[in-house]
């Protein structure tokens, strides 16, 4: 099949900023609310290198409430506690059937690949601490995290290959999802001036633009910029037997919106999207999520507002409003300072002369600055995890229902991170590690099963999700050990399996295994105990013993007289 035209493809760009434009407007309020440095992004179509930051400067004196601003870092920490606590394997990958974990070499295979995706995700190099953040980030504010996931160039900075991740501003990423509201094309706009060109694309020509721009005899103008896009879509004509660019599922192109001309002479072609796009809420329908602060608008604006009312209340009980009658005594200047005399402010009588205005009630500007911060920091989650504060004489059943609920509010969150951002990064994680040749050998058995895995997500509160059952079994066993206490009768907690119930409780609260002993180790341990208990009672009953064998050899001796 021919390649599309760069007509067409410019037209199709052009339509997915048209589907994006409807969100801007909430995008930039939710910036100016919560993420002040992107707001100068958002108030241009052009690079924005020096907008953010003075932007952000003027912004700050029209924005009198910070609570998104608190409330959007906290927000970010609870998704990474969702998804990526730093410290933790927060996913482990394992066969699809499990059958085939039972054998010993997949086992191993697959602790190996553990540690492979882990080793080479948490290389500074990689940047998927701070690569993630900034999702988090864009999640929060906007609802759309974009991403890059690809692998490393080397170059005079790191000069070994590596995976990278590369969190895309949502500013400049459009995308377009399939009937199954799947996102199967995305756009990635960037801008480059003749040096950003060249070390873009090294071997390549120039634009026509920048190639006027190299001729001028005094030197490029470096303010010159040229709009350029990378259309990351499926292959049109994929075919896995090929031995070009068509073998690869996905195709990369660039594209000089200026110049309307292709940039690269061949296709690069992706075993998956490198572009992952995680999104907080959606609405069937629309490619792009809302997130918290897109729905706390009206309450972040509400804040802003009732906040400035306050301090300008403030301000006019600490510099009141004078009040004065026109008697042609005064001298018409007045002066507020402390321990300043004011000629004329009363009369030989020693009546007032001025006044001053009462500033109203600031109750009510209080009680509504309450509850708007409130709505804020409900809509972030933030109020989920402050019980523990409010009620510290919680008992550990209270906690671990707590926890229950916690996690079952959060869940859907967490679901979407786990379906749109974790899944897929792991797979495209696992394709680039085998473009670099460093997966460990697949086993036989494995190979006979096409090498089939999955995701089984491992942070604590994913396994929080199961605090249900352990709260449960919890609440039984207290009202087990009620009942033998009362009765004196233990056989009540025969009713409970506690070598199944311990090792998955231990599991499902996230404690490490190599706190939990070994089925060798348990045994040992109990059959030393028994050893212990066999010893003490045949020393409590040696003194009997003795006491029998007296008995039986006096009795032998009478026989014998």
């Amino acid at each position: 099949m021919p390649k599309q035209s760069v007509n067409d493809c410019i037209m199709q760009y052009e339509q997915a900023k048209q589907i994006r434009q409807p969100h801007e407007n909430d995008w930039r309020l939710a910036s100016a609310y919560c993420l002040q440095q992107h707001y100068g992004q958002w108030m241009t179509d052009g690079p924005s290198f020096s907008q953010g930051n003075t932007t952000a400067a003027a912004l700050r004196r029209t924005v009198f409430d910070s609570t998104g601003m608190r409330s959007l870092p906290k927000y970010m920490a609870i998704l990474e506690r969702l998804l990526t606590p730093a410290g933790s394997r927060y996913q482990i990958l394992a066969a699809s059937n499990m059958n085939l974990m039972k054998n010993y070499r997949v086992r191993q295979y697959f602790d190996l690949l553990n540690d492979t995706l882990f080793k080479w995700r948490n290389n500074p190099r990689a940047n998927f601490r701070a690569a993630s953040n900034e999702v988090y980030a864009s999640m929060g504010a906007y609802g759309t995290g974009p991403i890059f996931v690809g692998r490393r160039i080397p170059n005079a900075i790191s000069r070994a290959p590596s995976l990278i991740y590369k969190a895309c501003p949502l500013k400049d990423i459009f995308i377009l999802v399939n009937d199954q509201g799947e996102v199967y094309r995305v756009f990635r706009r960037y801008y480059l001036n003749l040096p950003g060109f060249l070390q873009a694309f090294p071997n390549v020509a120039l634009p026509r633009t920048l190639a006027l721009e190299a001729s001028k005899t005094g030197g490029p103008n470096l303010s010159t910029y040229c709009e350029f896009f990378q259309d990351v879509c499926p292959q049109e004509d994929f075919d896995p037997e090929a031995w070009d660019e068509r073998r690869m599922p996905f195709v990369s192109r660039n594209v000089c919106v200026t110049d309307k001309q292709y940039v690269d002479a061949v296709d690069k072609g992706y075993k998956s999207m490198p572009f992952l796009t995680p999104r907080t809420f959606t609405v069937s329908g629309d490619p792009y999520g809302f997130g918290p602060a897109v729905n706390a608008i009206a309450s972040m604006g509400g804040a802003s507002a009732v906040k400035k009312a306050y301090l300008q209340q403030g301000n006019l009980a600490a510099q009141p409003a004078i009040l004065a009658a026109d008697d042609g005594v005064i001298n018409g200047t007045v002066t507020i300072k402390p321990g300043h005399v004011n000629y004329g402010a009363i009369d030989r009588q020693g009546r007032k002369l001025m006044g001053t205005l009462e500033p109203g009630r600031w109750d009510i500007n209080a009680e509504l600055l309450k509850e708007e911060q409130s709505d804020v920091e409900d809509s972030f989650f933030v109020t989920l995890f402050q019980i523990l504060q409010d009620r510290p004489e919680m008992t550990a059943t209270e906690v671990l229902e707590h926890v229950a609920d916690r996690a079952s509010l959060l869940s859907p969150t967490m679901g979407r991170g786990q379906t749109e951002f974790l899944g897929p990064m792991t797979e495209r994680d696992i394709d680039v590690l085998d473009e670099l040749g460093v997966l460990p050998p697949m086993p036989p058995e494995l190979v006979e099963a096409a090498g089939q895995y999955e995701v089984q997500y491992t942070s604590p509160m994913a396994k929080g999700l199961y605090a249900e059952e352990v709260s449960g079994f919890s609440r039984a066993v207290e009202f087990a050990l009620g009942i033998t206490e009362a009765t004196q009768d233990p056989s009540h907690l025969d009713h409970f399996n506690f070598d199944v119930a311990i090792p998955e409780m231990a599991d499902k609260t996230a404690v490490p295994t190599r706190w939990m002993a070994s089925p060798e180790m348990l045994e040992e341990k109990r059959q030393s105990r028994q050893q212990q208990q066999d010893t003490q009672q045949a020393i409590e009953a040696a003194p009997a013993a003795a006491q029998v064998m007296n008995a039986a050899s006096k009795a032998k001796q009478v026989q014998a007289a």
